[in-house]
């Protein structure tokens, strides 16, 4: 029943969004950040929804926490949401309310480096270039 209900809400506010609102979004700052910056990244949901998130694990070091909702970061090997390149790979463990969230990550090599949010209503990227 609490699934159907989800479902329901989540069909309510695709088909209520506005066609130029998003319903993900990702940001990082600073970008372009130095070796040893902390990156905030922030990922902004427009709908309920679960979340999954990949920070290349060759430009950071292991994302904390910040103020995402309950789940867990762990390695995973060279997904296309990282370009290939290995990657620190956070999934809630319930469904996601709307509104923005928060979480770090120190910058350890020179490069351009991609981080993504995958939801169930979309996903978005952003391209970081450690200088």
């Amino acid at each position: 029943m609490k699934r159907l209900l989800l479902a329901l809400m989540l069909a309510l506010v695709v088909v209520a969004a506005p066609a130029h609102a998003k319903l993900v979004e990702l940001t990082a700052s600073p970008n372009p950040p130095a070796i040893g910056n902390h990156v905030r990244h922030s990922v902004s949901l427009g709908a309920p929804t679960r979340l999954e998130l990949y920070v290349s694990a060759v430009g950071f070091e292991r994302p904390g926490i910040g103020t995402l909702p309950p789940g867990s970061w762990m390695y995973r090997c060279c997904p296309g949401q990282t370009a290939g390149t290995p990657a620190w790979y956070y999934r809630s463990s319930a469904g996601v309310a709307p509104g923005s969230y928060r979480f770090g990550a120190v910058a350890r090599v020179r490069g351009q480096f991609l981080s993504t949010a995958t939801t169930t209503v979309g996903s978005a990227g952003v391209w970081i270039r450690i200088a």
